[in-house]
């Protein structure tokens, strides 16, 4: 039988208390690996989802076939583009009701990307003047329009509620509408075309002709 001394019972109570370090510390790497590890493995999904539903989407035939792919990838970007296009491929057919309820899916998803609602909203107004809907019509392309620099689709709303107050005849309206967009990007064309509007609107005052010289004697 051994017999231990006070050394060694100094050295138990070192390895227990390494380990009580060491453990711990183990666990936490091996969870924190896992963690990524399941993180990546997400993405790769994601990743393999974008990819599959891009693939599917260039095959689509019709409207129909974009919808199937849009519900069947949700939560995709590709989703929200194939819905996008099929509401665009309703439009041109005139068949305003598949298109609003594309359009209006989009617009009513929180997770989709800001410019893409936005289009579909504008979807929705052109649809609404189409259908001779004007006071709607005027508010879906103003609801885009007062976004302002956060929308590349704001110029292009000021300028379609601007035609609109024009046929009313409204020309205060018109005027406010077309001297917001033309405080937007100088590069765009509608923003071009409501500074030349507003010109029209607007014509400089001819100037003052020269008084005449005093008759000579």
């Amino acid at each position: 039988m051994t017999t231990q001394g006070p050394d060694s019972n100094i050295l138990d109570a070192e390895t227990i208390n390494w380990r009580l370090i060491i453990y711990p510390l183990i666990a936490a790497v091996v969870l924190v690996l896992g963690g990524l590890g399941y993180y990546f493995y997400q993405q790769d999904q994601k990743d393999l989802r974008e990819i599959q539903a891009h693939d599917a989407t260039v095959q689509a035939k019709t409207p129909e076939d974009l919808v199937k792919i849009a519900d069947q990838f949700a939560n995709t970007t590709q989703s929200d583009l194939a819905r996008l296009n099929a509401a665009n491929a309703f439009f041109e057919k005139k068949n305003y009701d598949g298109a609003v309820k594309e359009y209006q899916q989009i617009v009513n998803n929180s997770g989709t990307a800001p410019e893409l609602r936005d289009s579909a909203q504008l979807g929705l107004a052109s649809i609404l003047e189409a259908t001779n809907k004007i006071d709607d019509a005027l508010n879906a392309y103003l609801s885009v329009a007062h976004r302002g620099k956060e929308s590349p689709y704001a110029p292009f709303a000021y300028y379609a509620a601007a035609g609109i107050y024009e046929e009313r005849g409204d020309k205060e309206n018109q005027r406010n509408v077309l001297t917001q967009a033309a405080s937007l990007d100088s590069d765009s064309q509608f923003v071009k075309q409501a500074q030349a509007k507003l010109k029209s609107l607007n014509p400089t005052p001819a100037a003052a002709a020269p008084a005449p010289s005093p008759a000579k004697p």
